[in-house]
């Protein structure tokens, strides 16, 4: 799809006026705006240039002899070129289009329409397109766009289940110090409708011992205090309680949310069919052959081979309308595209006003612009002269290439039928053991079967041909590798920077501010792993996108949800300030106003259509500034999948993370789909793989970790370290008491003023426990009540029953994901390897 646009933009370049005549009302508002502004100057330097020319134009009409300038560059024909062409059209007049579709298709209501059509009316999609609509731009697409609103949908009833929590956690009846009067809507509602507990009482603890409280890591700051003279200790205990009831409403929340996920992971299968069926493409009717004889450059040869063997629908020979060979001639195509580059280079450094021919670089070296001697220092920037030689150089060392004879890696047949392709694909699809020891005799009954009468083919189906990275198609697996585990180490290493940024964030204690670094983080890193992805070979735009998903979304991951645990005290987690929900609830503010407004914004391609776009010095280069916002659909989906992993992991401590989820992941939803319709170029379809990896992996171990999270908090509960003995204090401790802090994570000074205690003659004796289910030595799976320590134990009943069931639950859904995952897998690809296999449950469109 890019080389598409490309090749659209060279044509457009060359005109004198936009080939499209596009009412106002269509039009986008950027480029209403952009057409008010560019008659002034200070916006369109090109405007008085643009004066003269039309004033010499309208004087040479009525016959007059002018001087006539030549035509500065046209922000109108720019305009129309990125509303035409980067941006997606559908067919207006779609009834009378009656050759782009065969049959009635019932799931896509728009026909999309070529890049730079000009065949047809076309129109821009409207901002209330559907999700089927969406699917024009890839299965995988609208599948993201449909995975978008069912979770907000799961999240939103989930949502509505936990109410009695929420209400509970924010009455006096669970934290007698809060006042319900106070509460507004905002980050104080959002506190109090969790298990942040605001009532807490100092405790006399005179077995405990400091370096119990050193040795937690992270260390908790005000936990723990002693008196002046440091004769007596005391403990910081959370004086709230969660009951059977709120135990029980919980598991049930997230068995619905459990069950309504795999739900919707099997309906996605059904969706992905849909698509399939609605979406035509040329893989649709191709079939590809991975091992090819070397020396098979023919394609009458292979036309013969399919057309004399297989039969059609009807019972006649198929008939294959296209073969393509694929040649293993990487190092030739790579010196055709750097020459292309250069040849692209010169064209745009060359001085107003002036034409590049490629077969005259003589005369683009006169007439290219200087360059900075620092450009060329610091940036490597190249002038005419240092481009016309390297071309020079390329272009006698692809004569070269020419001459050599590379081998066949790879065939396309393109059959004139969709049941043809089918019917040749179950014909030839065999065991890959079968493919691995070449055993001719599994078409012992057909040996038409066998290429040449002696090659056993390994046959699939292709993807998208827009799909297919052509330039890597010849790249080896342990080339990839090696790019690949490059690439991940990178990324771990930008995982370790930014947990130390977000842990240097949390020692400010203030948590709107690290709650904005992390979605800020979130923003730019992607951006570098995207270039990072510039060194990995993939033979596929899905396999591409698949890898960028992964690395993208393990950043986001660790640096949204899991380096808030590592990086909070234990102690801190129901804390009614400085506490892990109040930083949870920054992340939602934050990706509720700054994601959106990112892709409202779209800053990078509003500056290269309003500030450098205007400022070109040629119809070329100013073309290019509106090719619009590259999209990548993997960013899209880890910011997904991130709230999901935030809300699953966070939910039991903060259900209104379920709202909270649910509102953002809608907010994404109409930014998305609006930054795709109006700012982000269409680039090549995308296939169902992140839906399917997001399907079969991701949303599968969210859910694992939903339970596991549920399991381990409410186990924990709570969050104190604190546990009450049957013994009554001494009478030491009985009276008034300042005590003061201990911060052991810089000096033993007092962190704060001192503390007024009051003890009784009937206050018991606490101390020191490790409630922290997950450091626990040795370590506990699943935290089930038994592991907490003989005479520790912190659990009354009606929680050890809650636990019990959440242990239980855990192991169940660890079962069923760890079969879904590894057992169901591993047995399809036995099956796979011994077998023939060939599923294809869309129905085909001549069938």
């Amino acid at each position: 799809m890019d080389e598409k646009i490309d090749e659209v933009i060279d044509k457009d370049s060359g005109q004198d006026d936009p080939p499209y005549d596009d009412d106002e009302k269509e039009m986008t508002k950027g480029r209403r705006l952009a057409l008010f502004f560019s008659k002034f100057s200070w916006y369109n330097p090109h405007a008085e240039a643009l004066d003269k020319y039309e004033r010499a134009s309208a004087g040479e009409s009525d016959g007059e002899s002018v001087n006539k300038p030549p035509k500065p560059p046209s922000l109108d024909l720019a305009w129309a070129q990125f509303e035409h062409v980067a941006l997606g059209r559908y067919i207006s007049n779609y009834n009378s289009v009656s050759k782009r579709r065969s049959y009635d298709n019932k799931h896509d209501a728009r026909e999309r329409a070529e890049p730079g059509e000009t065949d047809y009316q076309t129109k821009l999609y409207p901002l209330r397109s559907s999700e089927n609509d969406m699917a024009d731009w890839g299965a995988g697409v609208g599948l993201y766009f449909q995975n978008l609103r069912v979770f907000a949908t799961i999240c939103f009833v989930a949502g509505l289940i936990s109410l009695p929590n929420m209400l509970y956690y924010s009455s006096s009846d669970y934290s007698s110090s809060f006042d319900a009067s106070q509460a507004h809507v905002g980050k104080y509602l959002m506190m109090q409708t969790s298990q942040a507990c605001t009532n807490s009482e100092w405790r006399a603890c005179p077995s405990c011992d400091i370096a119990e409280w050193k040795d937690l890591v992270p260390y908790p700051s005000d936990g723990f205090a002693v008196t002046k003279d440091e004769s007596l200790m005391f403990l910081k205990q959370n004086d709230c309680d969660v009951r059977f009831r709120e135990g029980l409403i919980m598991w049930i929340t997230i068995i619905f949310v459990a069950v309504a996920v795999f739900w919707a992971c099997y309906r996605q299968i059904n969706m992905e069919i849909k698509y399939d069926e609605a979406e035509q493409s040329a893989s649709d009717y191709s079939i590809t052959v991975d091992n090819p004889p070397r020396d098979a450059y023919d394609p009458v040869e292979w036309k013969t081979f399919f057309e004399s063997n297989f039969v059609s629908k009807d019972g006649d020979n198929v008939h294959a309308t296209c073969v393509t060979v694929v040649l293993n001639n990487q190092i030739l195509v790579d010196k055709l595209v750097r020459r292309k580059k250069l040849l692209l280079a010169m064209e745009l450094n060359l001085m107003q006003g002036k034409t590049f021919d490629q077969y005259d670089l003589e005369s683009a070296v006169v007439d290219s612009m200087p360059v900075a001697r620092w450009k060329m220092l610091i940036c490597r920037a190249k002038d005419g002269q240092l481009m016309k030689t390297e071309i020079d150089t390329i272009t006698e060392e692809i004569k070269e290439l020419q001459k050599e004879q590379y081998d066949v890696s790879q065939i396309f047949v393109t059959f004139e039928h969709e049941v043809s392709q089918r019917n040749v694909l179950e014909a030839l699809i065999v065991a890959k053991s079968a493919i691995h020891l070449n055993k001719t005799d599994v078409h012992s009954e057909n040996s038409g079967y066998l290429f040449r009468g002696k090659h056993l083919l390994s046959v699939y189906e292709p993807e998208y041909p827009s799909d297919i990275r052509w330039r890597d198609l010849n790249e080896t697996f342990m080339k990839m590798f090696y790019q690949q585990a490059c690439t991940y180490f990178i990324t771990f290493i930008a995982i370790g920077v930014a947990a130390v940024i977000v842990y240097i964030c949390a020692k400010l204690k203030h948590h709107l501010i690290q709650s904005y670094v992390i979605t800020i983080m979130n923003f730019f890193v992607p951006l570098f792993i995207t270039f990072l992805m510039n060194f990995e070979a993939h033979k596929t735009e899905g396999s591409f996108q698949a890898s960028h998903y992964l690395k993208i979304g393990l950043f986001r991951w660790f640096n949204t949800v899991i380096v808030l645990t590592v990086i909070t005290p234990f102690t801190h987690t129901l804390k009614e300030k400085d506490s892990l929900v109040s930083t949870v609830f920054g992340l939602y503010l934050s990706e509720l106003t700054l994601i959106p407004l990112l892709n409202y914004l779209d800053i990078f391609g509003t500056l290269a259509r309003h500030f450098y776009g205007p400022r070109a010095k040629n119809q070329r280069q100013m073309n290019l500034q509106f090719k619009g916002t590259k999209f990548h659909l993997a960013d899209a989906y880890t910011g997904m999948s991130k709230l999901v992993f935030l809300c699953f992991w966070y939910a039991n401590i903060f259900p209104a993370a379920y709202f909270l989820t649910a509102l953002t992941l809608t907010v994404h939803y109409f930014s998305y789909k609006f930054a795709i319709l109006r700012s982000y170029r269409a680039g090549p379809k995308i296939d169902t793989k992140l839906a399917f990896i997001s399907r079969v992996f991701i949303f599968p171990v969210a859910v694992l970790f939903l339970f596991v999270q549920a399991n381990y908090n409410w186990s924990s509960f709570p969050f104190d370290n604190v546990c009450e003995t049957s013994t009554n204090v001494t009478e030491d401790y009985i009276g008034d008491h300042f005590i003061e802090l201990r911060n052991f994570g810089e000096e033993n000074d007092p962190k704060e003023d001192s503390i007024q205690v009051s003890i009784s003659g009937n206050d018991k004796i606490f101390k020191f426990c490790h409630q922290d289910m997950y450091n626990r030595e040795p370590k506990v799976f699943p935290a089930f009540p038994r592991h907490q320590k003989e005479g520790e134990e912190w659990m009354h009943d009606d929680q050890e029953w809650i636990s019990i069931a959440l242990s239980w639950s855990v192991i169940v859904v660890l079962v069923c994901v760890t079969y879904s995952l590894t057992i169901h897998r591993l047995h399809k690809g036995l099956k796979a390897y011994f077998k023939p296999v060939y599923d294809q449950p869309a129905k085909a469109i001549d069938q």
